[in-house]
């Protein structure tokens, strides 16, 4: 996703909650390469920033005393491994506000609100958690990969075999050895607590989605959550269309013809490879024969080993040439095309964890329901087509006025910044109408759970 530029390779570190007074807290995360060390700052998700500032402006008016702003720092890069890190990071600071019983929300931008569902999904339910929000989030669809499901149901099979073998020896078996009788306790204990937590991780592997939905519907209702996204939102429509779209890359037609000449490099190898393995079956008599000097019809008839040759290569050949004719130019055609989809749609979707990333949706996919707001405005928070005319015009003065370190050529981050500015996806925390929509939200949630 394209957020603000100024990528950071800081790692996902959760901020504690601070312990000033009872005031509420506001928990904002922020999305793909929009991460900054500091809590304060310029960034909509910093305290100070220009939307946190009008956002406890209109809280403020609700009666709500000015709210702890507390980011939630990760790498901000495009990646399912890191997006993870941060929901652990978000877990483990909701987990701190609920032991501080401090009232909290949480405000996520773009892959954010990825970060927001699976940290909630492992944090623990709290009477003083309010509105979560998300803003032109993407939500993803996870499906445990082939290696990592294969590995969970190894540990599911090692945990229902060991456990009790290792339970009855220490009952039945162990009582009538007196010998090493405490090495024997400690090391079938050791294993039956192995087939236990074996037993556990897999389990939560396989059924990690319905015990996410569960811990949702105990701990959020439907309408704490509200879903803010725009139809105009070109990020999230590229991620939509990359989920959807089901491209050819590979035709039969290419598929057969790839098919055809590896069938001739195929007869080659198996040729080559038939006589260096019963090279010394044809060759030593022949060999014998030249040393004596033997050059009669003997040794013509030890040379029709030769006629071999197109023999084994025409079958190879023919093999594979009528395999692609018969259905094999057509399967290859769709591995290719899928291995190469899966490809470009886990770049696009930084797809590089345990979890295959199966599709998106617009509302978080562990909630029932939730509350959705389509900001269906043309001019979304003053940016419209003319934006991006001024975008440009302010990049090109930086470069004109000042082509160093600070803003022009060289920096290609701050380049970058000035353009992503002016994108929809970037443009929710600056509408007045999404923060009002924003601050009521969380006053109303807020009202529910005093």
């Amino acid at each position: 996703m394209l957020d603000s530029a100024e990528p950071s390779g800081t790692g996902a570190t959760p901020r504690p909650a601070a312990s000033a007074g009872k005031a509420p807290v506001i928990v904002t995360v922020h999305g793909t390469n929009d991460a900054a060390l500091d809590d304060t700052g310029e960034r909509w998700w910093q305290t100070g920033s220009t939307f946190t500032n009008r956002l406890a402006e209109r809280l403020a008016a609700r009666g709500i005393p000015q709210p702890e702003i507390v980011p939630v720092h990760w790498s901000g890069k495009n990646s399912d491994h890191d997006r993870l890190k941060g929901a652990e990071a978000l877990a483990r600071t909701l987990r701190g506000l609920h032991r501080e019983g401090r009232q909290h929300a949480v405000l996520a931008h773009s892959h954010g609100g990825n970060v927001a569902v699976e940290g909630l999904a492992r944090a623990r339910p709290s009477a003083q958690r309010g509105a979560i929000i998300s803003f032109g989030t993407p939500f993803f669809v996870r499906k445990l990969k082939t290696v990592p499901r294969l590995i969970a149901l190894f540990q599911l099979v090692l945990g229902l075999v060991i456990p009790p073998i290792m339970l009855w020896y220490l009952i039945e078996v162990l009582p009538g050895d007196s010998n090493k009788k405490i090495e024997a306790v400690v090391l079938f204990s050791g294993l039956f607590a192995l087939g236990v937590w074996s037993l556990i991780a897999g389990v939560r592997k396989l059924a990690r989605r319905h015990l996410a939905e569960r811990r949702f519907a105990r701990s959020l209702s439907p309408s704490q959550w509200l879903v803010v996204h725009s139809p105009r939102d070109e990020a999230m429509q590229l991620l939509e269309t990359a989920a959807e779209i089901n491209p050819e890359y590979v035709t039969t037609a290419s598929a057969m013809r790839s098919l055809t000449a590896f069938a001739s490099l195929a007869g080659v190898i198996a040729t080559v490879a038939f006589f260096v393995w019963t090279g010394s079956y044809f060759l030593t008599p022949i060999l014998e024969k030249v040393r004596e000097g033997t050059y009669g019809l003997a040794l013509g008839a030890d040379l029709t080993f030769l006629l071999l040759v197109p023999v084994i290569y025409g079958a190879v050949f023919f093999a594979i040439w009528l395999a692609a004719r018969a259905g094999g130019a057509w399967a290859y055609a769709k591995f290719l095309t899928s291995a190469i989809h899966g490809g470009v749609v886990g770049a696009a979707f930084g797809g590089d964890d345990a979890f295959k990333l199966v599709g998106v949706t617009r509302l978080p996919p562990y909630l029932v329901q939730g509350r959705e707001e389509r900001i269906e405005a043309i001019d979304l928070g003053g940016i419209d087509d003319a934006a991006l005319f001024v975008a440009a015009q302010s990049l090109y003065n930086s470069v004109v006025a000042n082509d160093g370190p600070d803003g022009g050529i060289a920096n290609p981050d701050a380049m970058w910044k000035r353009l992503s500015d002016a994108l929809y996806h970037n443009a929710y925390m600056r509408d007045d109408n999404v923060i009002e929509t924003v601050a009521e939200h969380i006053a109303a949630t807020w009202r529910q759970t005093a």
